[in-house]
C-alpha cells in the first residue's frame, strides 16, 4: 500500500473532494453533479466493489469465505471506469459495459460481504488510488474521506432519514430494471443489513471522517446539496486555488 507520507504529498499537489454516507443519501447523484460543475472527474468507490463482486461470481468464488483468491482476483482486476455522453458512469470490465449487470442485489450482497475483509479492502484502495492518478476528482462511497485518500481537500458525510433512504434506493433499483418497485419493508431491510455491516467491519468501516462537512439530505435535492457543497469549496480555497465560477 502506498505509504501516508507519499499520499499526502500526492493530495497536496491536486483537488480531491470525498462524500461519504450510507446507501440512498444521494452520494451517487451528488459526486457526478459536483464533479461536472467543477470539471473534473467523478470516482465512484462502491462501483469497484461491485465490479470485483461481479468477477468473483464470475470465477465462482465465495464473497465469505475465498479470501486469498479475492484479495488476488483484486489485485488483477482490470476495470475501467469512464463517462457516458450523460455524465453518468460507464464500467467495463475487460471490454465488456457491466454497467447494469453491478446494479443487481445479489451483486449488492457479494459486495457488501466481500468488502469485510482487510487483504481484499487493501488490494482495492490501492486500485482506487490508482484510479485517482494525476487527475483531479470527486470521490464517493463509505470509507474514501478517512481510509482511501485522507488528506483529501474537502470531505463531505451525507446521511439522511432511513424511509427517504430506502424510496430513494427503490427509485434507483426501478430506473435500472424498470417494472415494479420492490416492498419498502425489503428495500429498508436491505439498507439496515448493508449498514450493520459497514459501520460494524474491521477496516475501513463507514464513519464521519475528521474534517467532514455533515449534510442530512432527507429534505435537499440533489442540486441543493450541490450548492452547499460548491460553496464550501469555494470559499475556502486551499493553497491560493480558485475555482471556477
Amino acid at each position: 500500500m502506498p505509504s501516508k507520507i507519499a499520499h499526502a504529498k500526492s493530495a497536496q499537489r491536486s483537488l480531491i473532494v470525498t462524500i461519504d454516507g450510507p446507501g440512498g443519501v444521494g452520494k451517487s447523484t451528488v459526486a457526478k453533479l459536483l464533479a461536472h460543475r467543477l470539471g473534473i472527474t467523478y470516482l465512484d468507490t462502491g462501483a469497484t466493489y461491485r465490479v470485483l463482486a461481479y468477477a468473483a461470481l464470475e470465477h465462482q468464488l465465495n464473497p465469505v469465505t475465498d479470501v486469498a483468491q479475492l484479495a488476488t482476483l483484486a489485485r488483477h482486476l482490470q476495470l475501467h471506469l469512464g463517462a457516458t455522453t450523460n455524465g453518468s458512469l460507464r464500467v467495463t470490465l475487460g471490454d465488456r459495459d457491466i454497467t447494469t449487470e453491478i446494479r443487481t442485489e445479489r451483486i449488492s450482497e457479494a459486495a457488501a460481504q466481500l468488502s469485510q475483509h482487510p487483504a481484499v479492502r487493501e488490494a482495492m484502495v490501492e486500485l482506487q488510488r490508482r484510479l485517482a492518478t494525476h487527475q483531479e476528482v470527486v470521490v464517493e462511497g463509505r470509507d474514501t474521506g478517512s481510509v482511501v485518500f485522507p488528506h483529501a481537500t474537502h470531505k463531505f458525510f451525507l446521511d439522511a432519514n432511513p424511509t427517504v433512504r430506502a424510496r430513494r434506493r427503490q427509485r434507483e433499483l426501478k430506473k435500472f430494471y424498470g417494472g415494479a418497485q420492490p416492498p419498502l419493508a425489503e428495500v429498508q431491510e436491505k439498507l439496515q443489513l448493508r449498514d450493520g455491516l459497514d459501520r460494524n467491519r474491521r477496516v475501513g468501516p463507514l464513519m464521519k471522517p475528521e474534517g467532514a462537512m455533515f449534510i442530512d439530505t432527507s429534505r435537499m435535492t440533489a442540486q441543493q446539496v450541490v450548492m452547499k457543497m460548491w460553496r464550501a469549496i469555494h470559499g475556502t480555497p486551499r493553497g491560493g486555488r480558485r475555482l471556477p465560477q
